[in-house]
């Protein structure tokens, strides 16, 4: 491991009604790579990820008027804007691990790396004047950009957060992708599956409409396929602040861009890859146009055990069924599989036995109150003493 040489002290001072925010976004990161990337600037601090895949690409831009303070001071000769170090996404979270407990007892918060080379000091200025500190290692990084263009993307809708997140509770928990596919006047979202298993795999799709959209502006037909992973996680951060989420995509094998803004002072980003799948909304409608034959049928019922989350089997298409010919085997059975039938053994059952009845045995335990001895009063205590005599016969 090569450490960060520090080139620049930095130090924000994050008052305490932003330090959930801060560990909420720090959550986030958590969920999608394994190191953050601080890119300080004059007026800013920028929180970046990546996953292992490189599909998945997450930024977190913190605004000047999200700190209290921020104090820089760069050696002599060095640039500002080149300054940037790393550090394991599993430290962060030991200083931000219960966001419950940081919104009631932390009053502010403090970023510092000014005090101790290759040092990260996170400070936690508590209530009643107790202060946590946490010294995380800086490590050597390089430059952590995504290559995207929003400008070029087709397609683009808005949405509140609360809405999708409704959406995404109809998918499991243990669901990693689905397919989107847009139209103009449609929205669709459904689970997708390398592996096609009819008795295994539950199939879930929803259907919106372009009116629960805060903006919805499809140009093209698209259906894209990407990781749902990411999505959670930016649904989590967003429906904390209540901010709606913004997608600008054009085709599957494209990047799809996700973007939460709240004015100047925080601005999150996540780049997800998406893949191209053959037989999505292109293939159908070539599909729907020809009349499909006996043998052509086979070849497309393959087709959509592969690909049934990019393709609808339409109603009206039968598939030939492969049985055998009954016709073929012969009625008759060979005289070692003829049925026999013993009369030698008399095994007729008792007198006293009923179809479906307990054998003896449990039947007894069963059913032992039955055969206990009659109730005596004779044997409960103070019997013997009569409180009223009987009356006289004749007197009735």
């Amino acid at each position: 491991i090569h450490f960060y040489k520090r080139v620049i002290n930095m130090k924000f001072v994050v008052p305490g009604n932003n330090v959930k925010l801060l560990g909420k976004a720090i959550h986030c990161l958590a969920k999608i790579g394994d190191e953050v990337y601080l890119e300080p600037t004059r007026d800013s601090l920028a929180l970046r990820t990546v996953n292992s895949s490189r599909s998945a690409y997450a930024t977190f831009n913190f605004g000047s008027s999200f700190f209290s303070s921020i104090e820089q001071t760069s050696a002599k000769g060095s640039v500002m804007e080149e300054d940037r170090c790393k550090v394991m996404v599993r430290s962060l979270l030991l200083a931000f691990r219960s966001l419950s407990v940081l919104e009631k007892t932390v009053d502010s918060c403090t970023l510092d790396t000014g005090k101790e080379d290759c040092k990260l000091l996170i400070s936690l200025n508590c209530r009643h004047s107790v202060t946590k500190q946490f010294n995380l290692g800086l490590v050597e990084c390089e430059a952590l950009r995504a290559v995207y263009d929003t400008a070029k993307c087709t397609n683009n809708w808005i949405i509140q957060a609360k809405v999708m997140q409704e959406a995404n509770g109809n998918f499991l928990t243990n669901q990693e992708e689905v397919t989107m596919q847009v139209g103009v006047n449609s929205f669709k979202m459904r689970n997708y599956n390398d592996d096609y298993d009819e008795k295994k795999q539950v199939h879930t799709e929803l259907s919106m409409q372009p009116g629960e959209f805060v903006d919805y502006n499809i140009v093209e037909d698209a259906s894209i396929t990407f990781c749902l992973k990411e999505l959670r996680s930016l649904l989590m951060f967003a429906e904390y602040l209540q901010l709606p989420i913004s997608a600008s995509f054009s085709q599957g094998g494209q990047p799809m861009v996700l973007t939460v803004s709240q004015g100047m002072s925080v601005n999150c980003t996540y780049v997800l890859a998406t893949l191209a799948e053959e037989g999505g909304v292109e293939s159908e409608r070539l599909t729907t146009t020809t009349i499909p034959t006996a043998s052509n049928n086979i070849s497309q019922q393959g087709y959509g055990r592969l690909h049934s989350t990019q393709r609808d089997t339409p109603a009206n298409t039968t598939y030939p069924t492969l049985s055998p010919n009954l016709s073929t085997i012969p009625r008759e059975l060979p005289p070692s599989l003829h049925p026999t039938i013993d009369n030698s053994l008399d095994l007729l059952p008792p007198a006293d036995y009923l179809e479906g009845s307990p054998p003896s045995k449990r039947k007894n335990f069963l059913f032992r109150r039955c055969f206990d001895a009659t109730f005596n009063p004779q044997s409960v205590p103070g019997t013997e003493k009569v409180l009223a005599p009987d009356s006289d016969e004749e007197m009735t």
